[in-house]
Parts: structure tokens; C-alpha cells; sequence
């Protein structure tokens, strides 16, 4: 496919500006006039930072300087910004910093925005001598595009909101995180270090959601209303069950607020690490593999979310097609012997007539869902071809918003936008298949492997929910693990003669 095979990289040397030049320049200049240089821009940040201490927020002044000397210490550790935008999409997902003025800029803006900034630099001091473009990136930008082309066709419904403005703008940024990732891989240890960043997190942010489902309630409830301070909910509502029905099922949520999205997450990690456990030669110690793969594969089960494990099952089915047709029978036996004795034992009782229920469409939530999708297609046939954009919808029927992937990117993009997004990402699982055939049977080879398998699991989950486009980092952890694969097969072509 044509979007599969660009790959090309741009001289950034060759691209030198008037601002390039005058920042060359400064480098050069003598010590002297450097310290000048620095003690003018410091003495106009303190200025700046009285005056928005003055006129808007005490806050907004700390927030800026705790910011800009994070940025300053992290300046030349790209990696070290890299692995704090993972630790906030697997830990802390949803937290901001509550300033009262309007906007909460979120942990997730200021860790992309920091990010960004010191690529940015990077580029422009020539530490990164080249612009890697990996395969898929005319896909990424027609993307890209299509989502700003749809939110100003969406104008005709109404002005977005502030928040909603910002959640546009964080899935621009986390999209972004392909081309990041394909910068930051150069060889095989630094794509080691992107995915044991991935693992390990994802594996810490089961064992959080797993020791705080393992709290008394009372405590748990303590717990995780402690994150007021970053703008997280309170209050008896913190802790999840099955239908909102206290007597029912609880429901693990980690730091993630909602359990099919921490599902969701989980899912995507252990379709990501598998590989790792069967590969001759993993890039990461087999151990650790299969003692993460355990933690995220209890956390799952605690999440009591259905579309999450038929995500992650469906990405282990592709593991097992893939690497050996025998361990798919064996898990497939496993899974209905489990079902069997389940059925017997109290919780897992429980358990399954959750899921088996879910099946048979006769719970409370899939008949809601089953009535948000009948509305969502009246709204695809009003709007088929831009969508509604991402704001609200001015017809007074219907509503933007539905436990689907599929259906939520239509209703905001419209079909053009929803057959880009499956073509984009068609595209990059033909890569990896073709890039696997023909790749040695090593590490690198079940990186790839693993990012088809989380691929596939984030695809099948969102036939049930919506969260891998409606929550930004959710969608920056698609578009990263989209880059992470591209990245191993480019390695792996330049490895060959």
C-alpha cells in the first residue's frame, strides 16, 4: 500500500533559517556576551512571571517556573521527557493542575508540550542531524489533516468549548508521538529503552490498580480521593461497580478513573509483551516478560471489562497464529475449561454471568450501548462526510457520543475520516506482517509481532467502547505503539545487505 512505503529523511542542516543562524551565532559568541545573553532572559521570565503572578494567578507563576526548570533540566534528556509522557498515559492519565481560571492545563499537555519543545531544540541545534520520516507518514498527516478539515466543517454546529479545544489539540499532540518515537529509535538499545518504558509502566500501573483493589473500601475511597490535588474526582464515586450497582461486581480502575479504559490500557500492554515470552531471543529478559504479562493479565480480570478482554484475546489469537498454531489451541481449551469450573466458584460465578450476559445483549449496559449506536447512525446519515466535528451538535435529537471507536471517529470525522483512520492503520498492520515474514527470528522480531498484537487488541476493544480516540492519551498510547513497530522495521531493513 502506498501509505506503507514512504520512508525518507530530511537534512535538517540543509534547512537553515534566519532564526538557525542568529542561534549559531549565540553559541559561538564569547563567554562574556553568552552570560549577558542569559542574565537578560532570566531577568525578562522574572518580569513575565511577576506580571501573570499579578494580573491572572499566583499559580500560574509556580506552575511556569517548577515548568521551565523541569525543561531546563531535561533539556538535553529527550528520553528522560519521553518516559514522562508514558508515566502520565499509565499513571496518571487524567491528572491537571486545578488553577480556577478558566482552563486546568493537564499533566499531559505540559509533558507532550515539554516533549515537543526539546525536539524541537534538538532539530534546531543540530544534536539530531536529520528528520526521520518513517513508513506511514503521508497516512499520519492525511490524518492529521482530515481531523482539522472536520473541526472547522464542525463550526457550522456551534463554537467547541475551551475543554473541548484542548482535547482536539492533545489528540494532535499524542498522533505526534509517531513521528517522536521514529526520532528517538536510532538502534536497537534505544528501542529497547522505548519499549521497556512502555512495559514496565504498563506493568506499575497494574500492580497500583491491583493493590488498591485489594484496599477496604473505606480506604481505597481515601486513597484515590487524595488525587484532588491534581484535579481527580472524590467522594464514594472513585470506586466502580459492575452496572453502578454497589452489590454487584467491583471494578479495579487503577489511577485511570474508568475501567474499561484502565482495561483497555491493560489489554494493549499485554498484547504488547507476549511476544516476548515465546521469542528465542527477547530484547528483554524473559522473567520480567512473563512476571509483567501476570500482573497486567490479573489487573485485566479485575477491570470486569468484557471489551477489553476480547481485545486482548484477540491479540493474543494473532500471537498464536503468528508464532505457534499449538498455543492457540491450548489457550483456547484453557479459556473454556476456565468458564467450566468458573461457573462453580462464587466471585468467578459472578463473573461470568457478567460476561456471558454481555453476550447474550441482556445486561443494562449493552442495552444502552445498543441505543447509543442506533442514535449514532442517524447521526452518520445526517453528516456522512465531514461529521459533526468535535464540539457539540446543533440538531437537538441527537448527540455526539458512543461506547464505539468506530462509530465516535465517524460521527467526529464523518466516513472519509473514518476509512482513513482504518486505512492508516490497515496500512501499518500489512507492513508489519510483511516486515515479520521476512525479519530473523530474534527480539526485534517479537517487537513487531507485539505491536500487531496490541494493535489488534485496541481495535477489537473499540468495536465495544470509545476511549482510544475520545481520551487523548489513550490515543497518544495507539500512535505510539504504531511508531514503536515502524521503528523496529526500519532497524531491522537496515540491518539487512
Amino acid at each position: 500500500m502506498a501509505l506503507a512505503r514512504l520512508d525518507c529523511t530530511i537534512d535538517v542542516a540543509s534547512l537553515k533559517g534566519p532564526r538557525v543562524i542568529v542561534l549559531d551565532r549565540l553559541l559561538d559568541a564569547p563567554p562574556a556576551r553568552q552570560a549577558r545573553w542569559i542574565l537578560s532572559v532570566a531577568a525578562l521570565l522574572v518580569v513575565l512571571l511577576a506580571a501573570l503572578g499579578a494580573l491572572i494567578h499566583p499559580a500560574i507563576s509556580l506552575v511556569l517556573l517548577v515548568g521551565l526548570s523541569a525543561g531546563l533540566l531535561i533539556l538535553s534528556r529527550i528520553d528522560l521527557a519521553f518516559l514522562g509522557v508514558v508515566a502520565v498515559i499509565t499513571l496518571l492519565p487524567f491528572a491537571a493542575i486545578p488553577l480556577g481560571v478558566g482552563f486546568n492545563p493537564t499533566f499531559l499537555d505540559l509533558t507532550l508540550g515539554a516533549l515537543y519543545l526539546i525536539w524541537a531544540w534538538r532539530l534546531a541545534t543540530r544534536e539530531q542531524a536529520t528528520l526521520r520520516w518513517p513508513p506511514l507518514s503521508a497516512g499520519l498527516l492525511l490524518l492529521v489533516g482530515w481531523m482539522v478539515v472536520s473541526l472547522l466543517a464542525g463550526l457550522g454546529q456551534g463554537m467547541p468549548s475551551r475543554n473541548q479545544l484542548r482535547v482536539f489539540g492533545e489528540l494532535i499532540l499524542g498522533a505526534g508521538l509517531f513521528l517522536i518515537v521514529a526520532n528517538l529509535i536510532t538502534d536497537r538499545a534505544s528501542l529497547r529503552r522505548v519499549f521497556l518504558a512502555l512495559v514496565g509502566l504498563g506493568a506499575v500501573a497494574a500492580a497500583v490498580g491491583l493493590v488498591l483493589y485489594g484496599l477496604p473500601d473505606a480506604l481505597e475511597m481515601r486513597v484515590l480521593s487524595s488525587l484532588r490535588v491534581v484535579d481527580y474526582p472524590t467522594g464514594s464515586g472513585v470506586i466502580r461497580y459492575v452496572n453502578d450497582d454497589p452489590a454487584g461486581l467491583q471494578r479495579a480502575t487503577g489511577t485511570s478513573i474508568d475501567p474499561n479504559s484502565f482495561g483497555g490500557l491493560l489489554a494493549v500492554m499485554a498484547a504488547l509483551v507476549a511476544p516476548q515470552i515465546v521469542s528465542r531471543r527477547p530484547i528483554v529478559p524473559r522473567g520480567l516478560a512473563i512476571a509483567a504479562a501476570a500482573l497486567i493479565a490479573a489487573a485485566i480480570l479485575l477491570t470486569v471489562s468484557r471489551g477489553s478482554m476480547l481485545g486482548l484475546a484477540a491479540g493474543l489469537g494473532v500471537v498464536g497464529l503468528a508464532r505457534d498454531r499449538r498455543l492457540l489451541a491450548i489457550a483456547a481449551a484453557a479459556g473454556i475449561f476456565f468458564l467450566i469450573v468458573a461457573g462453580f466458584l462464587p466471585w468467578t460465578a459472578a463473573y461470568v454471568a457478567n460476561f456471558t450476559d454481555g453476550l447474550r445483549m441482556e445486561d443494562q449496559s449493552t442495552i444502552m450501548r445498543l441505543g447509543e449506536y442506533k442514535d449514532a447512525m442517524i447521526l452518520i446519515r445526517r453528516y456522512p462526510l465531514f461529521g459533526v466535528g468535535f464540539g457539540g451538535v446543533r440538531d437537538v435529537d441527537i448527540y455526539r457520543g458512543v461506547s464505539s471507536l468506530y462509530l465516535i471517529v465517524a460521527e467526529s470525522m464523518g466516513l472519509i475520516g473514518l476509512t482513513i483512520f482504518v486505512g492508516v492503520l490497515g496500512a501499518a498492520f500489512a507492513r508489519w506482517t510483511h516486515a515479520w515474514r521476512t525479519m530473523d527470528a530474534d527480539g526485534m522480531r517479537a517487537v513487531v509481532l507485539g505491536c500487531m498484537a496490541a494493535v489488534t487488541a485496541a481495535m477489537v476493544s473499540g468495536v465495544f467502547d470509545h476511549y482510544f480516540f475520545t481520551y487523548p492519551h489513550a490515543f497518544a498510547l495507539l500512535w505510539l505503539i504504531v511508531g514503536l513497530g515502524m521503528g523496529a522495521v526500519r532497524l531491522s531493513g537496515e540491518r539487512q545487505p
